[in-house]
């Protein structure tokens, strides 16, 4: 957390879809996002993740409760101005994907805020290069694979250069390696002063790169914490409907004989490591 004014900041927040009669998608829910956090939403599928979110750019409106946007009561104010402070990219990228080539893809946001000449050039230019896409800058984005039409909808956002960027699920249908390679780009934005909010029931990516994480349930916040605070509670972990990551279950069954708690392989390895007794060569050289 730091110590700047929240650019989303949610009082008990309470929003039912359709005419009411349904149970609640939120209840109460306080939340505050803060700049430089990199912070996942987690929970089972119905959990409030997507509808709290949503209520960051005002894609929804809450039944009851406040969202202050950069400060800012976000009713009354409209989509295009709350974009400004927070970017949503869509679980589905095809669902935010409609124009001929990529780089008018791209160039569409910002030209939406006014953004005109050398400027949006260099948006436009930023963005795609950022997200690897120099290269596509005229191919139909529509015939490109999914796991690019996914980066040409988060350049496209990136480039109206919010403060907040919220993705829905980002890494599904993404190999590994793709999976990394944008969780490095999206680490490189928090290190600049971005704010990153991931929406996913994959604890493995949680536990490997998020700072904060915070648990939904039947539209209420179970807990909200550093990652590795809110992990060790497995029982709420299994509340939320989550599994946590083996590793972190390993070790939290090695903290009887000396084994720190862990996150994520990585980690585990570098602690065991440092705690297990070193291998002993024969006196004769040969092998063990």
């Amino acid at each position: 957390m730091t110590d700047s004014a929240p650019l989303v900041d949610v009082s008990d927040l309470q929003f039912s879809y359709g005419d009411g009669e349904q149970a609640p998608a939120l209840r109460g829910v306080n939340l505050s996002i803060s700049p430089g956090e990199f912070v996942a939403l987690a929970g089972a599928n119905g959990s409030g993740k997507t509808t709290l979110a949503k209520h960051f750019n005002g894609l929804l409106r809450p039944d009851r409760g406040t969202v202050r946007v950069d400060g800012r009561d976000a009713r009354g104010r409209s989509i295009g101005e709350l974009a400004q402070t927070v970017g949503y990219v869509f679980q589905n990228p095809d669902h935010q994907i409609f124009l001929p080539t990529v780089a008018e893809e791209v160039a569409f946001g910002p030209r939406n805020l006014g953004v005109r000449g050398d400027e949006l050039d260099e948006r436009v230019g930023e963005a795609l290069a950022r997200f690897d896409l120099t290269g596509m800058r005229q191919r139909h984005p529509t015939l490109l694979g999914r796991g690019v039409r996914r980066r040409v909808a988060l350049a496209a956002v990136h480039a109206m250069r919010p403060r907040l960027l919220v993705l829905d699920e980002p890494t599904g249908g993404l190999d590994r390696r793709a999976s990394e390679g944008l969780m490095t780009t999206l680490r490189g934005l928090v290190a600049e002063g971005r704010s990153v909010v991931l929406i996913t029931h994959d604890m493995r990516l949680v536990g490997e790169h998020a700072v904060r994480l915070v648990l939904l349930n039947e539209g209420r916040v179970l807990a909200d914490g550093p990652t590795a605070d809110v992990m060790r509670q497995f029982d709420l972990i299994e509340q939320a409907g989550i599994r946590p990551p083996p590793v972190a279950r390993l070790s939290a069954a090695l903290a009887s004989v000396g084994m720190p708690f862990s996150l994520n392989v990585e980690e585990f390895t570098a602690r065991f490591a440092e705690r297990a007794p070193s291998v002993r060569q024969p006196a004769d050289g040969g092998s063990a």
